[in-house]
C-alpha cells in the first residue's frame, strides 16, 4: 500500500533549547552558519542563514533560514532559546560552593535510588553520571600518591611539604584535565538538574515562562505550516516544560493546542526518573492529553549522553490513552550520518558525538537536523531509514557528480 502524501512545508518556526552549556546565541548561529555549508554540499541544495535578531526580554534570538532544493522552497525562522547566562552564573561561583552543591546532588541521586534507575534503564548513561565523581577521585588519588612519595623522600618540614606537593598536583590536574574534559562543568550540570527538578531554580522557571509567552505570541502573529519545539541534551527536558506552559497558554486563550515536539539526544529521564520530579511528570502527563501535540524522539547507541531505546514517557511511569505513539521513537546510527574518515575521528569523543544530533551530516540519512529544521518535508514524514527528500534530489546529485 502506498503512503499518504505529506503536505509540503513552506514556512516553519523552530524553537530550540540546547544543552547546559556556555555557548550563547551568537556562538550558536556562527556554528549553524558553518554547518549549513556542509548540509548544502551533502544534499546538493541551497540554504542561507539571515542575520540573527535578538528578543532580549525572552533571552531568545532568531535567524531566518531560506532553503531551496528540488523538493521546493521553505523559509524557517530558527529561534535559539538561551540560558547561557544561568550556566555562566553557576560556573562563576567559588569552587568550594560548586563542589558542595555537586556532592549534595550526587548523593541525592544515589540515596533517592535514581542512580540505580539509571543503571536499570541505560547503564551507559549511568557511567556518564559517575564520570565527574570518578575524575575528582582520580585527581585526589594522584595528589595522595604525590604526598606519599614526597613524604617517603624524608624532606625536612614534616608533613608540610608533602601536603603542599599533593595539593599542587591535585590543583594542576583540575586546572588542566578537569577543565579540558568538562569535569567541573558537569558538576554544575548535575547540581542544576537536581535543583530544577526540586523546583528550586526560580530563574529558570521564569525563563521557561518567557519562552512559552514568546512562542505563543509568534504563533498568533504568523501562520506557520509547522511549529517545532526542539530540545537537545538537557534541553530535551526543558523543552517539555516549555511545551507544557505553551499548551496551558493556548488552551486558556481558546486557541488550538497544536505543535510538534522534537527531542534529540535527550536526557529528560535524568529528571523524570527522580522520585521528587513530580512536577515534571505531571507536566508530561498533561501534554499527552492534547492530541494536537505530536512528539518525535531521536536516540543513538553511540551517544552515551542519551537514553537509547528508552520510551521517556513510559519509563517515567506514565500511561496515556492516545492511539498514536507518544513519542514516536527513532534510533539513529551516527556512523551512517558521516563520512567514514569523519566518524573515525570523532567516535571516541563522546561530547562531539553527542553534538552530532544538531550538526550537519556529511552523508545522506533519514535523520538530518538541518533537513528537519529547514527542508520542505514535515517532521511527521520522517520514517526510519528513509530519506526525507524526493527522489529528485538523488537525480540532481548524480547529474552534478
Amino acid at each position: 500500500m502506498s503512503e499518504v502524501a505529506q503536505p509540503s512545508v513552506s514556512r516553519r518556526a523552530v524553537f530550540l533549547v540546547g544543552g547546559y552549556e556556555r555557548n550563547d546565541a551568537a556562538g550558536f548561529f556562527r556554528r549553524i552558519g558553518r554547518e549549513m555549508e556542509r548540509f548544502c554540499k551533502c544534499w546538493s541544495v541551497e540554504a542561507t542563514l539571515g542575520v540573527p535578531v535578538e528578543a532580549a526580554e525572552a533571552s531568545a534570538t532568531t535567524a531566518v533560514a531560506d532553503y531551496r532544493g528540488p523538493d521546493g522552497v521553505c523559509r524557517s525562522e530558527i529561534t535559539f532559546l538561551s540560558f547561557d547566562d544561568i550556566v555562566k552564573h553557576d560556573g562563576a561561583r567559588p569552587f568550594v560552593s560548586r563542589l558542595l552543591a555537586y556532592l549534595v546532588a550526587f548523593f541525592d541521586y544515589v540515596v533517592s535510588g535514581t542512580m540505580f534507575r539509571f543503571f536499570a534503564t541505560n547503564w551507559r548513561f549511568a557511567l556518564y553520571f559517575l564520570y565527574p565523581l570518578v575524575m575528582l577521585g582520580l585527581f585526589v588519588w594522584f595528589g595522595t600518591i604525590t604526598y606519599r612519595l614526597v613524604d617517603w623522600i624524608g624532606l625536612p618540614g614534616g608533613p608540610l611539604l608533602p601536603g603542599l606537593a599533593g595539593l599542587a598536583v591535585t590543583y594542576a590536574l583540575g586546572r588542566s584535565v578537569g577543565r579540558r574534559y568538562f569535569v567541573f562543568h558537569l558538576m554544575d550540570l548535575w547540581s542544576f538538574s537536581r535543583e530544577h527538578l526540586h523546583c528550586r531554580r526560580p530563574g529558570m522557571d521564569q525563563r521557561i515562562d518567557a519562552w512559552a509567552a514568546l512562542i505563543s505570541q509568534r504563533m498568533a502573529q504568523s501562520a506557520y505550516d509547522e511549529v517545532l519545539l526542539v530540545g537537545h541534551s538537557t534541553g530535551g527536558a526543558l523543552i517539555l516544560d516549555v511545551a507544557h506552559q505553551l499548551a496551558e497558554r493556548l488552551a486558556a486563550e481558546g486557541r488550538p493546542v497544536a505543535f510538534q515536539l522534537v527531542t534529540v539526544g535527550s536526557t529528560s529521564l535524568k529528571v523524570a526518573l527522580h522520585p521528587a520530579a513530580s512536577r515534571a511528570r505531571s507536566r508530561l502527563q498533561a501534554l499527552a492529553r492534547h492530541p494536537g501535540i505530536r512528539w518525535t524522539e531521536f536516540q543513538s547507541l553511540t551517544d552515551i549522553i542519551n537514553f537509547y531505546k528508552c520510551d521517556p514517557y513510559a519509563r517515567a511511569g506514565l500511561v496515556h490513552q492516545r492511539s498514536d505513539a507518544f513519542p514516536r521513537q527513532f534510533q539513529v546510527r551516527i556512523r551512517d550520518m558521516l563520512e567514514r574518515r569523519t566518524y573515525r575521528r570523532i567516535k571516541k569523543n563522546f561530547f562531539r558525538v553527542h553534538y552530532q544530533f544538531i550538526s550537519a551530516n556529511s552523508r545522506r540519512y533519514f535523520y538530518d537536523f538541518f533537513m528537519i529544521c529547514c527542508g520542505t518535508r514535515p517532521i511527521d514524514a520522517v520514517r526510519g531509514h528513509r530519506l526525507p527528500l524526493s527522489a529528485e534530489v538523488d537525480k540532481t546529485a548524480k547529474a552534478t557528480s
